[in-house]
């Protein structure tokens, strides 16, 4: 199964470019498979590659953007290699989206 997501990545990078948000969400299900089958370095490194491609397309807190910075995190933090000194933990991997229904605390008049 891990060779046919392959093969359906690459051709979703060939006809619709890395930056689509199909073969983006392609390329995170394909990360996902190898994180799940233990293969560390070719996950994250194929989380790295999506991470700038969907901020530049998308833009940084686009859900696919979040998504991609949470899975390498993730993915890091599992990992035996990874650790905290890991450059994918920088500010921008943890950027939050605001919840519009948080409630929000104005000062009432006097």
């Amino acid at each position: 199964a891990l060779v046919l997501k392959r093969e359906i990545y690459s051709r979703l990078v060939a006809t619709l470019g890395v930056s689509h948000q199909r073969t983006l969400l392609n390329g995170n299900n394909l990360a996902n498979s190898l994180l799940s089958l233990e293969l560390w370095v070719d996950g994250i490194a194929l989380l790295r590659d999506l991470l700038p491609a969907a901020r530049q397309s998308l833009g940084s807190n686009s859900n696919i953007a979040l998504l991609i910075s949470k899975n390498i995190a993730l993915a890091l933090d599992q990992s035996p290699e990874g650790t905290r000194d890991d450059p994918a933990f920088d500010s921008h991997a943890t950027l939050r989206r605001r919840d519009p229904f948080q409630c929000q605390h104005r000062r009432r008049p006097a």
